[in-house]
């Protein structure tokens, strides 16, 4: 279960979105009613959906990348476009280590929906992404936390 410094790590966290026709970019949260510009190609809302670590408890690599292989398996069964997303602690390290954690920004979904599959996989939370703002939804009940955002270009690695 969720604690509130679990949500305080979902509020602060930035994401990593790779779009098949950007180069990679960084969304990070902003104070609300702050946003950047909105990437004339998307369709809002955005949802970013991870199936690592349920119920917040860490797991391995390989279970959590096993995870990750059945999220995808069911958006391209529901026929959703969706590319990869890495969400990660802002700061660059949590608890003295480096986190994050793969998963899909996706398009062509509702809200009750988006919850709905992140719960299905387990989620406490997932995030919405508009041109208004930047939203932590509750995949349980009704907490939503609402931000600003910002987006730039990801340098290049290397």
């Amino acid at each position: 279960m969720a604690t509130d410094a679990h949500w305080e790590s979902y509020r602060t966290a930035a994401i990593d979105l790779d779009p098949p026709w950007s180069p990679g970019l960084c969304l990070t949260p902003d104070v609300s009613g702050v946003t950047g510009s909105w990437p004339q190609r998307l369709s809002a809302p955005i949802f970013i959906i991870t199936a690592w670590n349920p119920d917040s408890v860490l797991l391995d690599a390989t279970e959590n990348r096993a995870r990750h292989g059945e999220l995808v398996d069911d958006l391209d069964r529901l026929s959703l476009v969706h590319w990869p997303a890495v969400g990660r602690d802002a700061t660059g390290t949590q608890s003295g280590a480096s986190h994050h954690e793969e998963g899909v920004a996706i398009e062509g979904l509702g809200e009750a929906e988006a919850t709905s599959l992140g719960r299905g996989h387990g989620q406490a939370a997932i995030y919405a992404w508009t041109p208004e703002a930047w939203e932590v939804l509750s995949c349980t009940d009704a907490r939503r936390i609402t931000l600003g955002w910002q987006l730039k270009i990801r340098p290049s690695p290397g």
